[in-house]
């Protein structure tokens, strides 16, 4: 075929709007170039003299090592194509594509590279416009799931506190502590949809440990049997001898309930829902930090329900994406399991067919000689059964939190217990109550998330410094990420929300 006439070819450019050039590489001198191309970089008419080290300095500074490194693939596929943002001289910000080719020697020496350059700025905007209607439909989506569960948990417990007075004033005593427990149902389902928030952002600290998967797992599982219906058959059959895996214990729950609850209701018609653990095999991870952990355990759940559509099998892990209607999930169930596993060291995929069932198969890690044990923080999460308050020693304790309400409710449960209450509502509060004490106090417990120029950690230190044995135990409602690092050594942490046991067992552990 005869080469297209020059004309049609500078029309193309033109139509699509493209600039020309070619890169001398032995020179770093652009020996052809179009003025469409110096109008992309910003100015109205062609510049004395182009190379890469000048294009480089019109780049926006964190994007240049895109250009230099799509030049040095370019020496050796013979191919360039990259996207960058460039700063116009009157400052103004615009995105560039550069496409390229590249000529050898007969020796295989590169030469040169020549191609086009388009000014995508128009592309990326809409990109950008696009994505964040997808954010808003997302939390939109998000926004009304979390609204129908959190109404329906506030309906119940509405319900529960009327009851609950109603039957006090009819001094029908005898009903109340069932009204109770169905309230504090309540209260652990509405914790467990933050804790889930909390993981798929990853910004739940993890306190991982030695946990046996042979005992672990039927526990968990025995959560989900009493909702289950009574079609739904939920068996579990862990390996002989499996060595324990290093996790976070309340993360790793909630994983894998969230993961047999997805099983549970896409099998609305019945069927197995099987729970498998084994030593994964060739099973090898490079993490972040460049540690690799060499031996994984497989956990696999396997459902025999409806499956999932093939075109959305890519979307499953992404946050606020669900398949159930609106206000039936927040899709933040396999997010959190995605998140869970990745912060672990490990990894989550999954396979599904359609009207045949899906697979979720989670790899994490075993736990090691060298797995680090003297975290200096540990979090206790909300107990999810009831347990009986254990025996507990009764002292003299310093209360500190700037909710009144939180603080009168923990400081009637801690007077319940047989301790002696001083309250406070910020750290400055609490250091003048430690200095104009007669008697020193057994344990201070304190908010984090505290108002005014001292926060809970600083106040801890501060404790420290003014008695130095004194335990301290924190309470919060959000961790946060970087809390370890803020953190006096061997100071507990507590989160919210938690029920009486949880507190009694916080506080025989700090004064024992």
């Amino acid at each position: 075929m005869d080469a297209l006439p020059t004309h049609l070819l500078q029309l193309a450019l033109q139509s699509a709007d493209l600039g020309v050039w070619m890169l001398d590489l032995e020179r770093d001198q652009e020996v052809l170039r179009s003025l469409r191309h110096d109008q992309i970089f910003g100015y109205e008419t062609l510049q004395p003299q182009w190379g890469l080290e000048i294009a480089l300095t019109h780049i926006v500074e964190e994007d240049r090592h895109i250009l230099t490194d799509a030049f040095e693939r370019a020496r050796t596929d013979g191919s360039l194509s990259c996207e960058f943002r460039v700063r116009w001289p009157d400052g103004s910000i615009h995105w560039v594509s550069p496409l390229g080719r590249t000529e050898f020697s007969e020796g295989g020496i590169p030469l040169r590279v020549s191609g086009v350059v388009a000014d995508i700025t128009v592309r990326k905007q809409m990109e950008a416009e696009s994505l964040q209607r997808s954010k808003m439909a997302a939390i939109g989506e998000l926004t009304a799931g979390m609204a129908h569960d959190f109404n329906n948990i506030l309906q119940g417990l509405g319900v529960s506190f009327e009851l609950i007075s109603n039957l006090a004033r009819s001094g029908r005593f005898s009903a109340v502590p069932e009204r109770a427990r169905l309230g504090q149902e309540l209260v652990q389902r509405a914790a467990m949809i933050t804790h889930r928030l909390l993981a798929f952002s990853r910004r739940s600290p993890l306190t991982p440990c030695a946990l046996d998967l042979a005992s672990r797992l039927p526990d968990i599982v025995s959560l989900l049997r009493p909702t289950a219906e009574h079609h739904v058959n939920v068996t579990v059959w862990v390996s002989p001898n499996l060595p324990a895996i290093h996790v976070d214990s309340a993360q790793f729950e909630a994983a894998i309930l969230n993961l047999l609850v997805n099983a549970r209701d896409a099998s609305p018609r019945g069927g197995n829902i099987e729970v498998t653990a084994q030593q994964a095999q060739d099973m090898t991870l490079a993490l972040d930090d460049d540690k690799t952990y060499q031996s994984f355990a497989l956990i696999e759940v396997m459902d025999q329900g409806s499956g999932i559509p093939l075109e959305q099998l890519d979307q499953v892990f992404e946050p606020f994406f669900t398949t159930k209607p609106i206000g039936a999930g927040t899709g933040l169930g396999l997010s959190q399991v995605y998140g869970f596993a990745n912060q672990s060291g490990g990894k989550v995929d999954l396979d599904s067919v359609l009207g045949v069932g899906t697979r979720v198969r989670m790899w994490l890690p075993f736990e090691s000689s060298d797995s680090s044990t003297d975290a200096v923080v540990e979090t206790l999460s909300p107990s999810l059964e009831q347990s009986s308050v254990i025996d507990k020693p009764t002292g003299r304790i310093l209360l500190v939190d700037d909710e009144f309400e939180v603080r009168e409710t923990m400081a009637t449960w801690l007077k319940q217990l047989g301790h002696e209450v001083i309250v406070a509502s910020d750290a400055s509060g609490a250091l003048e109550r430690m200095r104009e004490a007669a008697e020193s106090f057994d344990l201070m417990i304190s908010d984090i998330g505290l108002t005014g120029p001292m926060d809970g950690c600083e106040l801890a230190y501060q404790c420290r410094v003014l008695y130095d044995d004194m335990p301290v135990l924190l309470v919060t409602g959000y961790a946060g990420d970087d809390l370890e690092k803020r953190l006096p050594p061997d100071t507990l942490v507590l989160v919210k929300p938690f029920d009486m046991p949880t507190l009694v067992a916080a506080i025989a552990k700090c004064v024992t």
